[in-house]
């Protein structure tokens, strides 16, 4: 297998234009990021959504260190439905690739000109 090939899992249903509309994605800044005592997966991020802060939940701490992600800018589905993990609740869910093959996991960081609280689309 070719270094940037990988079994492809099968593409999810179609949606309507009008479904993919719904989501709100935007550039968060991580202004604080901790381990959570409760799990050996979750880190707790708190995030600048550019009209205040948020708690994000992401299991991606065996992946980086809390310290790797302070004053990053990420990308952030801001309107998901909140959820609580390890008794915390989550705003939101930040995007990143599983790379399962290779035992990795990328954040999907937004440049550093993107203003916080930008929309991506």
């Amino acid at each position: 297998m070719e270094p940037n090939e990988l079994k492809q899992e099968p593409f999810k249903a179609e949606i309507e234009l009008e479904d993919f509309q719904k989501l709100d994605f935007r550039v968060c800044q991580v202004v604080a990021c901790e381990e959570v005592v409760k799990s050996r997966n979750f880190l707790k991020l708190t995030v600048n959504d550019g009209q205040g802060e948020r708690t994000i939940m992401s299991t991606i701490r065996s992946y980086y260190k809390p310290e790797e992600l302070v004053g990053k800018k990420i990308v952030v589905l801001v309107n998901l439905k909140p959820h609580k993990f390890c008794g915390v609740v989550s705003e939101g869910m930040l995007i990143a690739v599983d790379m399962p093959e290779q035992d990795d996991c990328k954040v999907l960081f937004a440049h550093d000109d993107c203003p916080v609280g930008q929309s991506v689309s």
